[in-house]
């Protein structure tokens, strides 16, 4: 295989809507239908100013186990994701407390202003149009609503390290991802119609991807993370960064 075609195999941004859905649906039949970020995500809660009886939407809402979340805070939940498989997971998740819809997070079938809270937690960047979904998200939410959205640094500590020794950043095991540092998210969230309230880092301890011959790193790692949790990581050098939003 020549440079170039090794190149071609990595896919950065899907061609369509279809070619996403195919992917994800795979994705959930296989590690995806059994992964959950159930940390980040009550973080991400908790950093919300909830109010039982308010209206939540999960955009990229996968299977459902956010929905699930929100549903015992005492909001009226739903969500979205452009997976069949995930869908079917989150419905048998949800037992009806719930409402999940088939679409694409860049064109939902809702009115404008029909939620109090938006919540994404790491699929802003798999989308096929980031930009458009968080376009979409400033429409759905009301006047006075919160958004939060957990998405990657594509300068992480442990991406640093990566290149330096390796000359390569891992993939996180999907078709299709982008990564960006925190201020071209900033970016991307205030261009689309978003205050930026707070933003906070989130780390994990040992990588759920990795490779061999990188034992030593992670050791040191692990032991710093061990001792002092996330404190240690600069928020610029966050695995992942939680904004806090609010519609302008």
């Amino acid at each position: 295989m020549s440079a170039g075609d090794a190149l071609n195999q990595v896919k950065l941004e899907p061609q369509n809507l279809e070619e996403l859905q195919e992917s994800y649906d795979r994705l959930y039949h296989g590690w995806l239908g059994s992964h959950q970020n159930i940390e980040q995500a009550k973080k991400m809660l908790d950093m919300l100013d909830i109010q039982q009886g308010r209206k939540f939407i999960d955009i990229g809402c996968g299977m459902g186990y956010v929905l699930e979340m929100a549903t015992k805070k005492g909001l009226w939940a739903t969500g979205i994701d452009l997976s069949m498989v995930a869908l079917a997971k989150a419905k048998d998740l949800s037992q009806n407390q719930a409402k999940v819809v088939l679409c694409a997070a860049e064109q939902s079938p809702f009115p404008a202003a029909s939620f109090d809270y938006v919540f994404n937690l790491g699929s802003l960047e798999h989308f096929l149009n980031p930009g458009q979904a968080v376009s979409e998200a400033r429409r759905l939410i009301s006047p006075s609503g919160q958004a939060v959205f957990l998405v990657p640094n594509s300068h992480h500590i442990r991406a640093i390290y990566n290149v330096l020794k390796f000359g390569e950043i891992l993939t996180d095991e999907q078709d299709f991802e982008r990564f960006a540092t925190r201020k071209e998210w900033e970016r991307l969230f205030e261009a689309n119609g978003f205050k930026i309230l707070k933003v906070d880092g989130f780390d994990t301890g040992f990588a759920r991807i990795h490779r061999t011959g990188r034992e030593g790193f992670w050791y040191v790692y692990n032991i710093l993370f061990k001792l002092f949790g996330r404190r240690w990581i600069p928020l610029n050098l966050s695995y992942t960064f939680i904004f806090l939003l609010e519609p302008i």
